[in-house]
């Protein structure tokens, strides 16, 4: 039992320092693929109002009732509970498309570390912008 034991923490060891160069691999690929979609006058960088556009996009897409609202099972793994809370300023446990949008607001001024109103490639690979791109990342499977 133990010799079993160590080999499978060997074995999940070497996979997940097998994994690492493939995640940062794929972390770039998400950054280019993002900007290549939503960098609208293809200047390398993303603005507000681009990041925005993305963002209705998302709101549009998550909305597939198109009831006009989101409530905390459809943004589930996409905001923080925490997160939700804050920006659902009725507390109806539903928010708008301005409260999503005030959400994408504030990870978009966390990943703008220089302060000039767009995000470059760096700023996006950032922890704070891999944090916006989960906005917009499409889940597989359920939420558990």
């Amino acid at each position: 039992m133990r010799l079993r034991l160590r080999s499978l923490v060997g074995l999940a060891a070497l996979i997940l320092i097998g994994a690492i160069p493939v995640g940062g691999q794929a972390q770039h690929l998400k950054v280019d693929a993002f900007l290549q979609k939503w960098d609208a006058d293809h200047d390398g960088t993303l603005s507000i109002d681009e990041v925005k556009k993305a963002a209705i996009y998302r709101f549009e897409t998550l909305d597939r009732k198109q009831k006009g609202t989101l409530n905390r099972s459809q943004v589930a793994g996409i905001l923080s509970f925490q997160e939700f809370r804050r920006v659902d300023t009725n507390k109806n446990g539903t928010i708008d498309k301005d409260a999503f949008l005030a959400a994408v607001v504030t990870r978009f001024q966390a990943a703008d570390k220089d302060r000039d109103g767009t995000l470059d490639k760096k700023e996006l690979e950032s922890s704070a912008g891999a944090s916006l791109l989960r906005l917009f990342a499409v889940r597989q499977g359920p939420i558990l």
